[in-house]
C-alpha cells in the first residue's frame, strides 16, 4: 500500500470542541438519572422534605455536589483520554489551569462545589425561610441541580484532560 493509500484509511481526529461537548452531554444526562436514583433513595417517593438538619435537604447537597463533580471529572476523564493517548480525539490550544493529575484535578473540582454548596445554597436556603419542602418541587430542583453541575464541571475537567502539556 502505497503511503497515501495509508493516510486515506487513517482517522480524522475528532475536535476537541466535539468530544467535550458530547461526552459533557452523556455526564450530564448520567448524573441526572445518579440525582434521581439518590433522591429516591434518600427521601423517599411523597410527603415533605425538611431542609435543615443531619441527612436532610440542605445538608444533602454536600455528597451530591462532592460526588457528582467527582465522577463528573474521573470517568469521562478517563474515557477521554483514553481516546486522546489513542490519537483519536485532538486535544486543546488554550493550557488549563486546573491539575494534570485526574484524581487530583477531581478532588479540586469536588471541593470547589461543595465549597459552593455551603457558601451559596446554604444561604439561599437559609433566606428562603424554608422548613420543608415539596417533594416534587424538591426532587425538580435537585435534578437541575445535578444537571446544571455535571454540565459545568465535566468540560473543564474535560479541557484540562486534553491539555498537551
Amino acid at each position: 500500500m502505497s503511503a497515501q493509500g495509508a493516510l486515506a484509511g487513517a482517522a480524522v481526529p475528532l475536535a476537541a470542541g466535539t468530544a467535550i461537548r458530547r461526552e459533557s452531554a452523556i455526564s450530564t444526562a448520567v448524573n441526572t438519572i445518579f440525582s434521581l436514583v439518590f433522591f429516591l433513595l434518600i427521601f423517599g417517593t411523597h410527603g415533605p422534605v425538611a431542609v435543615w438538619g443531619a441527612g436532610n435537604y440542605a445538608f444533602d447537597l454536600i455528597p451530591q455536589f462532592f460526588m457528582i463533580s467527582l465522577m463528573a471529572t474521573l470517568v469521562p476523564g478517563a474515557i477521554l483520554g483514553r481516546r486522546y493517548r489513542r490519537g483519536l480525539v485532538e486535544g486543546i490550544a488554550t493550557p488549563s489551569r486546573l491539575p494534570k493529575r485526574r484524581w487530583l484535578r477531581a478532588l479540586v473540582l469536588a471541593l470547589a462545589a461543595v465549597a459552593a454548596a455551603v457558601l451559596i445554597g446554604w444561604p439561599l436556603l437559609w433566606l428562603s425561610g424554608l422548613t420543608a419542602i415539596g417533594w416534587t418541587p424538591a426532587l425538580i430542583a435537585k435534578l437541575v441541580l445535578g444537571a446544571t453541575l455535571a454540565a459545568i464541571v465535566t468540560p473543564l475537567g474535560l479541557r484540562a484532560e486534553l491539555d498537551p502539556r
